[in-house]
């Protein structure tokens, strides 16, 4: 990540402007909207990730939708050990604010893909449409991004014989945004989120979820402040990504919008039986708070899911801070081992 922006996460300022010289010089082209700054969504949405050096095999871009314009891909990546049997699943889902980001992994990411493969799985990521949100003409919202990530589910469902994977043992992961989506995969039924009528008759539901520093719940946006320093997610923040419009307030809604709030909120779907989750979030995160967890957690409680979640002492949003407990590497550890356990089961 840039270092204007790693900085940022420390002020709670995400923006980039002029004052940040060199990397101005290097990134300003990305202020969509020519306000002076370079938003981390304006960021995330024009930097494309080189594709991963990867010494197993992997399909890359597979096409299992077409969303209007929009060809929406993903990449397989193969057991690089030799398995019997059908492989189960992991089924990774990007961060970038629903804004931006991209289905090649690098990082911590890689290291779980890493992990995972030389213990059997087929690991899988996927590119979903994203929310323009300096273009009002587009109509592209966060719904969207859940509609794609369940139609990929059901692609996979539909291919699974070809593909040799068992459906029965996915486990959705995602960080950020794609935190988010792994969480409503997994609280979701198959039948939530309808899509491409093409998939919709292959159901699919995951067997677990692992989510790294997701929010839990849009209905209340005081939960996204963090000591009034994160100016980033306003509640203007929230419509343009919701419902595309210029304002949002839960609380005085029309019906149809906060209803849109309600299933947009992974807390929301959380029951007794729903699939068993890992929320993984540093106590230190300016982007998606911590209360978010705890807010998690609580509603965990008072329903009795199966849902564990892991502080990070230090952390903000990732891993990459020296001295944060756990350490980086029992983080990975945790999330692979999470998902290898309960995809057996």
């Amino acid at each position: 990540m840039n270092n204007a922006f790693v900085k940022g996460e420390t002020t709670g300022d995400w923006k980039l402007s002029e004052a940040d010289g060199e990397s101005w010089g290097k990134y300003g082209s990305l202020d969509a909207n020519q306000d002076g700054a370079v938003s981390f969504e304006e960021f995330s949405s024009g930097v494309e990730l080189p594709a991963l050096k990867w010494d197993g095999k992997v399909t890359r871009n597979v096409v299992y939708k077409r969303a209007g314009s929009e060809t929406l891909l993903m990449d397989i990546y193969e057991p690089r050990q030799p398995t019997d049997g059908k492989a189960p699943v992991l089924y990774y889902t990007h961060g970038g604010g629903w804004s931006g980001g991209s289905k090649e992994i690098s990082g911590d990411i890689q290291r779980v893909f890493e992990h995972l493969t030389d213990r059997g799985f087929v690991c899988v990521s996927l590119m979903y449409r994203l929310v323009k949100m300096w273009n009002p003409k587009d109509t592209v919202r966060m719904r969207d991004c859940v509609v794609d990530c369940r139609d990929g589910l059901r692609f996979l469902k539909k291919h699974e014989h070809e593909l040799n994977i068992d459906m029965t043992r996915v486990v959705a992961f995602g960080s950020s945004a794609g935190g988010h989506l792994a969480q409503l995969l997994t609280f979701s039924g198959a039948d939530d989120f309808p899509g491409d009528d093409t998939l919709h008759s292959h159901k699919a539901e995951v067997a677990a979820g692992i989510s790294w520093f997701g929010p839990s719940d849009f209905r209340d946006t005081s939960l996204f402040e963090w000591s009034g320093s994160n100016k980033k997610f306003s509640s203007d923040h929230w419509a343009r990504l919701i419902t595309k419009s210029k304002t949002f307030d839960y609380e005085t809604a029309e019906p149809d919008v906060r209803r849109m709030t309600e299933e947009l909120s992974p807390i929301w779907w959380l029951r007794k039986d729903s699939a068993p989750l890992l929320h993984i979030h540093g106590d230190k995160d300016f982007v998606i708070p911590p209360q978010h967890a705890e807010h998690l957690k609580k509603a965990a409680e008072r329903c009795d899911a199966d849902v564990t979640v892991q502080m990070v002492t230090g952390a903000g949003h990732g891993w990459w801070t020296p001295g944060i407990e756990p350490d980086r590497s029992t983080v990975i550890r945790m999330t692979v081992n999470f998902a290898q356990t309960r995809a057996l089961r």
